[in-house]
């Protein structure tokens, strides 16, 4: 590709709009990959919180529901 009849400002240009258009990809992948990692954090959280069955058969929870 010749590029010997573009002007240095469009060149210039250009590469700051290559730059600019990086950094901006960089911060969606940043946002992207910290939501994944909440995600993750709150699924195994989830699973944390379910009770684990019991020999019984019962998981756990002993509530008198009655009035």
């Amino acid at each position: 590709m010749d590029i010997s009849a573009v002007s240095p400002e469009v060149l210039v240009r250009s590469t700051l709009r290559e730059q600019q258009a990086q950094a901006e990809l960089e911060a969606q992948v940043k946002v992207v990959k910290g939501a994944q990692e909440m995600q993750g954090d709150a699924i195994m959280a989830l699973m944390g919180a379910v009770p684990v069955p019991q020999p019984d058969g019962s998981l756990g929870h002993h509530v008198d529901v009655r009035v």
